[in-house]
C-alpha cells in the first residue's frame, strides 16, 4: 500500500495564513502587563486617583492603536513615512515659540484639553522615516548616510534647546540605529567615533549649568546630598529599604512621604524596589526581557530591508529607554530625566510606546 506525498505548499498556505491572522500574544500580554501594573504604580507614588484614571485613559486610546496598527499593513505606506520628519521637525520648531503655560521647560504644546511633547513624537518618526529612505533604493551611498544623520542633528539641537538632555540622547540613537544597521562600513563608524571623543570638551562647556551639575555629581553625589544629589541619595535609600520581598504596596516610606522627586515618572522604579523589593523588580526585569526578545526576534526573521532596519531601530531605543532609567535612578548615569517605558506617568511616551509595539507587529504579520 503506498503513501501520499505530503502536500508542504498546503501546510506552508495555512502558517502564512495563521501568521498574517494572528498577534504575537506575549509581547501583548507583557505590554499590558506593564502598563497596567504602571497605573498602580502611578497611584502609589502620587497619592493621586486623577493621575492614574488619565493614564488609565491613554492606555485605552494607545492599546486600541496598537490593535490597529497592528493588524494593517504598515509597508504599503513607505512613501508617506520617507516624509514623515518633517511634521515632526515643524512641531519641535513650533513648541519653542509657543510652549505650554506654567512650564518650566518649552517642553509641551497645550492643546486645551490634553498636553503633547513634540520630543517623544519625533524619536518616532526619526527611524520610521530614516528606514524609508535607507531601503528606497537598493544601493544606498555615504551621501545618503550623511543626510540622514545631519537630519537627526538638527532635531537632536532642537530637543536640546527646550532643553530635554534626556530625550535628545534618544532621540540622536533614533537617527544613528538605522545609519549602523542599514551598513555604513566600519571605516565611518569609526571615524565618527574619533571625532565625538574630539568634540567632548565643545558638548561640556554646551551644557546647561545644571546638566554639567548632574554629571558632577554622578561621581560624588555626597557633595551636595541636600543640593544636586538629593534625588540620587533618596532613590538609593529607596532601592535598598526595599529589602528581598519590599515593604508591601502603598507602603514604601520614602515615596509616601515624597522623599523622592518625580516619584511618579522618572524615579518610578525606585518606588517599585522598595515596596516590592528583589523579588518584584526581578519580576520587572523578566517581563521587560521577554517583550525585548520578541521584539528583536521579529527583526532576525524579517527577509525585508525597510521592516528590518525599523524594527531593530524601535526594539533597541525601547532597550535604551529602559537601561538609561535604570542606571540612572540606581547612580550609574547623571539624572537626565528618562521615563521608565509603559509604567511612568506621561501620556504622550505611552501611546507612542504603545503604536511602536503595534508597528513591529504589524511587520511581524509580514515576516
Amino acid at each position: 500500500m503506498s503513501r501520499k506525498p505530503l502536500d508542504y505548499s498546503l501546510n506552508l498556505d495555512i502558517e502564512t495564513s495563521k501568521r498574517k491572522t494572528s498577534l504575537d500574544l506575549w509581547i501583548v500580554l507583557s505590554v499590558l502587563c506593564l502598563s497596567v501594573f504602571g497605573i498602580f504604580m502611578i497611584y502609589s507614588a502620587s497619592q493621586s486617583l486623577e493621575m492614574a484614571l488619565r493614564q488609565g485613559i491613554y492606555l485605552v486610546l494607545g492599546f486600541s492603536l496598537l490593535l490597529l496598527i497592528s493588524f494593517s499593513n504598515f509597508r504599503k505606506m513607505e512613501l508617506f513615512y520617507l516624509y514623515s520628519y518633517w511634521p515632526g521637525l515643524f512641531f519641535l520648531t513650533l513648541v519653542l515659540i509657543i510652549p505650554s503655560e506654567g512650564n518650566e521647560t518649552k517642553r509641551w504644546i497645550d492643546f486645551g484639553l490634553f498636553t503633547f511633547q513634540p520630543s517623544e513624537l519625533m524619536r518616532f518618526l526619526i527611524p520610521v522615516s530614516a528606514a524609508a529612505f535607507l531601503s528606497r533604493k537598493p544601493m544606498i551611498s555615504n551621501f545618503d548616510y550623511l543626510t540622514v544623520f545631519i537630519l537627526t542633528m538638527i532635531a537632536t539641537y532642537l530637543v536640546l534647546l527646550q532643553p530635554d538632555l534626556g530625550t535628545s540622547i534618544i532621540v540622536i540613537l533614533s537617527g544613528i540605529l538605522p545609519i549602523l544597521l542599514g551598513g555604513l562600513s566600519w571605516t565611518f563608524i569609526s571615524f565618527g567615533v574619533f571625532t565625538v571623543l574630539l568634540s567632548l570638551p565643545v558638548l561640556w562647556f554646551s551644557l546647561f549649568e545644571y546638566q554639567k551639575q548632574r554629571i558632577i555629581t554622578l561621581f560624588n553625589p555626597e557633595a551636595d546630598i541636600y543640593g544636586a544629589g538629593w534625588n540620587i541619595a533618596q532613590s538609593k535609600i529607596a532601592i535598598g529599604s526595599g529589602g528581598i520581598f519590599g515593604k508591601g504596596y502603598l507602603n514604601g516610606s520614602q515615596s509616601q512621604l515624597n522623599f523622592i522627586p518625580e516619584s511618579h515618572s522618572d524615579f518610578i522604579f525606585s518606588v517599585i524596589s522598595e515596596e516590592f523589593g528583589l523579588v518584584g523588580v526581578t519580576s520587572l526585569f523578566i517581563v521587560y526581557g521577554l517583550l525585548i526578545y520578541r521584539l528583536l526576534l521579529i527583526s532576525t526573521n524579517h527577509q525585508n530591508r525597510f521592516a528590518k532596519i525599523l524594527s531593530a531601530t524601535l526594539s533597541m531605543i525601547l532597550l535604551a529607554y529602559i537601561s538609561i532609567n535604570i542606571c540612572m535612578v540606581i547612580g550609574l548615569l547623571p539624572v537626565v530625566g528618562m521615563p521608565l517605558p509603559f509604567v511612568s506617568q506621561g501620556g504622550t511616551a505611552l501611546i507612542i510606546n504603545l503604536v511602536t509595539i503595534g508597528i513591529i507587529l504589524s511587520l511581524r504579520r509580514e515576516t
